[in-house]
């Protein structure tokens, strides 16, 4: 009889402090609720004025187990135009068991679980229709005791078209997550297909463009001024787009991918970028790198810059569209201070990946504060710039690579090209650029590639291992350019012999 009543009891004494903790947690969630909208207009003020957005609790109303909400999101519309007002309804589980979490096996306790979708009105009608009836957003929140939040936001299938322009777009999801203090932010989402029609303005004919498999992720931490630390990416199977009078182009697995962190010296970002493959009508042209790096970058000066930006964006500046020429004194004066921690501009590398070789290119540029002596532009250059360094590698095989391309969208069908005759096409041509490099001492030859170096510092020049100053290297570079027809004086000759030219 006792092991009964206890198997009775203890069911029983669990339902209560459930039961007990929905009744507490509930008169917590409104304030909450009302909390976090207070933090979203004060964040929406700050970093996103120009939006014009702000959020409002409509009403809610409290049960014991559940309670529901209505909140509006409205956005200023341009001047002469009624906002655009945006109604969400939300269904608010208490915690801290909230049933649907039990049933998909999330044992742990919360504060609530928000269920939330968009309204139907006159605003988010062309939502609905486009959604063919289905709800277009909708989500999941999860709230935490500790003030932590998260869950996914999904949006339905959308078709938009008109007078011959279209949008589709397949369902997309959205995982994300919010440290109870809002600096901490992980987020993660997909969309399988996207494909867009629009007219060129120029031309009035169609362009069409078409995605696969997008996918975005980011881990960010903000620091104490304000920067968010840490990675985000971006990445796409396929991007193809076809313009009228141009070929089709389409890349393949492209990948962006984004890190800023804190370096000894300040802020480091980089940015890299990825195309395992382009092709253009059909036929592949090779894969594609980009790295860029910025470095120490001083946060304190980039922070009153974007507090001045902030600053001005709220005031003159958006009504005028310009800056003052106080306004401007004291942006110049920001950005000159950005120079005392000699920042570091890369451009990492540059490359193409062809089938049968590399060409690749890198630059690399430390500035510092100018020398306050220095008045003219070209003086407060020289004082600006510490050092310089830039080099260039090409296979000569990609030239051919290249050239063989070209022919290949001449407008002939593949089999008619003579491979023969091809071949003998880009031998001559990879020859003729060879030569013409290294004849006029751009670049110098190493094994099969073509390469060249240049190192600037303290106002002296190492160009492909020669030293000499920078005036050298100037009077060098445009006798180079006129001695191959890129000059001013090459230009006029060519136009007084004409004949002469095309014969050769």
């Amino acid at each position: 009889m006792k092991k009964t009543a206890l198997a009775i009891a203890i069911p029983l004494a669990v339902v209560g402090i459930a039961v007990a903790g929905a009744w507490y947690t509930g008169s917590r969630v409104e304030q909450e609720v009302t909390r976090g909208i207070e933090q979203a207009n004060t964040l929406l003020q700050a970093d996103a004025p120009d939006l014009g957005m702000t959020v409002a609790l409509l009403g809610m109303e409290r049960g014991l187990l559940s309670s529901s909400a209505r909140y509006q999101v409205t956005i200023t519309g341009d001047e002469g135009e009624a906002p655009t007002t945006l109604v969400f309804t939300d269904r608010l589980e208490h915690g801290p068991f909230p049933l649907s979490r039990l049933a998909a096996g999330k044992l742990a306790p919360v504060m609530a679980q928000s269920h939330f979708a968009l309204e139907q009105n006159d605003s988010s009608a062309p939502l609905f229709a486009a959604a063919g009836g289905k709800t277009p957003i909708s989500g999941e929140l999860a709230i935490h005791y500790d003030q932590r939040q998260d869950g996914v936001f999904e949006s339905a299938a959308l078709q938009f078209a008109q007078d011959g322009e279209s949008l589709r777009v397949s369902p997309a999801k959205v995982n994300f997550s919010v440290s109870g203090d809002r600096k901490d932010v992980r987020a993660d989402g997909r969309m399988a297909e996207a494909d867009l029609v629009f007219f060129d303005p120029q031309s009035g004919q169609p362009v069409q463009v078409q995605l696969r498999d997008l996918d975005i992720a980011g881990d960010k931490r903000e620091n104490a001024n304000g920067f968010a630390l840490g990675p985000s990416s971006v990445s796409l199977r396929s991007l193809r787009v076809k313009a009228p009078g141009s070929p089709e182009v389409e890349l393949r697995q492209t990948v962006g991918e984004e890190v800023l962190t804190q370096g000894e010296k300040g802020l480091d970002q980089t940015l890299s970028y990825r195309v395992g493959q382009l092709l253009v009508q059909g036929q592949e042209v090779g894969g594609l790198k980009l790295d860029t790096s910025l470095r120490n970058l001083d946060e304190g000066t980039l922070q009153s810059i974007k507090e001045t930006y902030s600053q001005y964006g709220m005031s003159s500046v958006g009504d005028t569209g310009e800056l003052t020429p106080e306004q401007e004194a004291a942006l110049k004066g920001q950005f000159l201070r950005l120079l005392d921690s000699s920042p570091k501009l890369a451009l990492d590398e540059l490359s193409l990946q062809t089938a049968n070789g590399v060409a690749k290119v890198s630059v690399a540029v430390d500035l510092r504060k100018p020398d306050q002596s220095a008045r003219t532009p070209d003086e407060i250059a020289r004082s600006v710039l510490a050092s310089l360094t830039a080099n260039l590698k090409v296979d000569k095989a990609v030239i051919g690579d290249v050239v063989a391309l070209q022919a290949a969208l001449g407008g002939e069908d593949a089999g008619g090209i003579d491979p023969v005759a091809l071949k003998q096409q880009t031998d001559a041509m990879t020859d003729l650029f060879s030569g013409m490099a290294l004849q006029s001492e751009w670049a110098v030859l190493d094994g099969n590639s073509l390469s060249s170096s240049l190192a600037y510092a303290d106002d002296k020049v190492k160009f492909n291992g020669k030293d000499m100053t920078s005036q050298e290297f100037v009077a060098f570079a445009v006798g180079s350019a006129q001695g191959l027809g890129l000059g001013a004086g090459a230009a006029a000759g060519a136009e007084e012999e004409p004949q002469e030219e095309s014969v050769e």
